[in-house]
């Protein structure tokens, strides 16, 4: 099959790792890109804007340190919260 070639920039990191994890794996990097391309676009087709979490949140100072606080000291799970992660009765 001929393909058609496209450009694209990445950083220095990521380019390790693709280069890493093709030759682990021993693909190439055609296919590993093209799959996780046809992926993405899959995904971006099947799901809502609000199920993709931007790679990058920025939060204000005060609002970081809270969650840091709570991450540090996380409060104990609610009810409702164990309810769930108990899952539906059997």
């Amino acid at each position: 099959m001929e393909g058609i070639q496209i450009s694209a920039s990445v950083s220095a990191s990521t380019k390790e790792r693709l280069d890493r994890f093709t030759a682990r794996h021993g693909l190439k990097k055609n296919f590993v890109i093209e799959q996780a391309l046809l992926y993405f676009l899959e995904a971006r087709r099947e799901l809502p804007d609000e199920a993709f979490i931007p790679a990058r949140l920025v939060v204000e100072e005060r609002a970081f340190e809270q969650v840091a606080s709570l991450l540090e000291s996380p409060p104990p799970p609610t009810e409702a919260l164990q309810r769930l992660m108990r899952g539906p009765a059997d």
